[in-house]
């Protein structure tokens, strides 16, 4: 009876599973449509929290600037005024969009865990005995800043001593994680190659040619099909198969 039951349930858990990975492979089919694909070269910024806080922002162009998100996600304290009593450092507002003030905390938290610059952040505030919850706040509202200036002026992660991460690159470990069909990891990476800036084509390309110079086995790899978009990129590439050199003439023919 107990074998059944855990039978049963471990069903239940590979449905979720399932339902899970699917809802992230749609999340990022929508999230290569917008700008907000930039943030994918942010180290700690991955697919789902770049895809859920795009959900919940909206268009970057509603936003006079960074303060407006913040003030809209309510990501400062209130203020409590009374006769000669001035509180500005209560807890956070009340009245705020608390779907976005999630997506915000969200970014934080993994900026925190996995980007250098805002882990040293969180850790100086740490040494200083702030509040755990005031640090993920500050984090979150200079993530906000940086986020309005990458996808409003349509720019990828530099500055402050930490490499970028290479988006198509991300994008595309993401789809084989997820073990997306082919079809659609492609799709997603010439959606997302719209967004990229020309300067940043070669070292785009750099990762994607690695991927198609590596030996695959079976009917159609993935390196190949990427050629085309390698060709966008600016990148030549050189086979021996008939097969992939019609494809590559083909596709600068119809560029």
């Amino acid at each position: 009876m107990h074998t059944r039951q855990w039978q049963q349930l471990n069903e239940v858990r590979r449905l979720f599973d399932e339902q899970i990975a699917a809802t992230e492979q749609e999340m990022a089919g929508f999230l290569v449509k917008t700008p907000y694909i930039l943030l994918l070269s942010v180290t700690g910024i991955n697919v789902v929290s770049a895809a859920r806080l795009a959900g919940e922002a909206g268009p970057i162009e509603h936003y006079a600037s960074a303060r407006a998100i913040n003030g809209r996600a309510g990501l400062f304290p209130s203020r409590y005024q009374s006769d000669e009593v001035d509180h500005a450092d209560g807890s956070l507002v009340r009245q705020c969009n608390r779907k976005l003030r999630g997506a915000a905390m969200l970014v934080a938290e993994n900026l925190i865990k996995c980007h250098p610059y805002y882990r040293g952040l969180s850790e100086l505030w740490k040494q200083r005995k702030v509040d755990p919850r005031d640090r993920r706040c500050r984090i979150a509202n200079r993530a906000m800043r940086m986020v309005y200036q990458l996808v409003g002026g349509r720019q990828l992660w530099r500055g402050k001593g930490v490499d970028r991460e290479y988006l198509l690159a991300k994008l595309q470990e993401f789809h084989r994680v997820h073990k997306t069909p082919l079809e659609q990891t492609i799709r997603d990476l010439n959606e997302a190659f719209a967004w990229l800036p020309k300067s940043a084509y070669a070292a785009e390309a750099k990762p994607l040619a690695e991927l198609v110079r590596k030996k695959h086995r079976g009917p159609q790899p993935i390196g190949d099909l990427m050629i085309p978009l390698l060709i966008r990129l600016g990148v030549a590439i050189e086979k021996k198969v008939d097969r992939v050199e019609s494809t590559t003439s083909e596709a600068r023919s119809s560029d």
